[in-house]
């Protein structure tokens, strides 16, 4: 994706195939190519009557959303949110998963208790979201490890914790192969998560501070 307005749809960083069986391809085509694709699209509409945003980086753009004129508001949380919570989820998974590092797992098991405990935890938030939205795992203000829940495509507060990775819980995400099965498909979006994509201490502040 370029940094800035006209922004272009994020190529996946797998093929659509690769997640399979736990995620079919189906589901992936509908969800990056159709989807997200359609939300870059509105967002480039919505800017292409805001030049003076189109220097902003897509980071910029949802960060920052509150200072907008109502209108572009209202675009810029469903449609950079949409773009931004989708690049996290499509990026929060790789082919046949993967396992905590160590220093992983020490910060797992310092602010979950264990690695089991963190993913009984996400599970338990996802089957929370009350209609259309995410669970993530996140760095709060402390560079603490943390799990949040969003709706539709609101986004973290960038300016005050990082993400780290997300589950989305859209019906576009799931329903294709497993109709009304929350639990089954978040226990097997489990079995391809990257579960390194975790917190470096001490940049995490620097990646919200330095939000451009």
């Amino acid at each position: 994706m370029s940094d800035h307005y006209p922004f272009t749809l994020n190529p996946l960083p797998y093929k659509p195939n690769d997640l399979e069986p736990y995620i079919e391809s189906e589901t992936i085509i509908l969800h990056h190519q159709v989807l997200q694709q359609r939300y870059v699209d509105n967002l480039n509409i919505a800017l292409s009557r805001y030049p003076q945003y189109q220097d902003w980086s897509l980071k910029a753009l949802v960060a920052y959303s509150d200072t907008f004129p109502p209108v572009l508001k209202n675009d810029i949380q469903k449609y950079a949110g949409g773009i931004f919570n989708h690049d996290i989820y499509f990026n929060s998974m790789k082919p046949g998963g993967s396992t905590p590092t160590t220093e992983t797992l020490q910060q797992i098991n310092q602010y979950f208790g264990s690695f089991e405990n963190l993913k009984k935890g996400i599970k338990l938030s996802a089957l929370s979201v009350f209609g259309s939205g995410y669970t993530w795992l996140i760095c709060n203000g402390a560079c603490q490890l943390q799990l949040i829940n969003t709706a539709n495509q609101d986004t973290p507060p960038l300016t005050i914790v990082s993400p780290l990775l997300n589950l989305d819980m859209w019906e576009h995400s799931y329903y294709l192969q497993y109709k009304t099965s929350k639990e089954q498909y978040v226990d097997n979006w489990m079995k391809v998560v990257d579960w390194n994509k975790t917190c470096d201490l001490l940049s995490c502040v620097n990646k919200r501070t330095n939000i451009q």
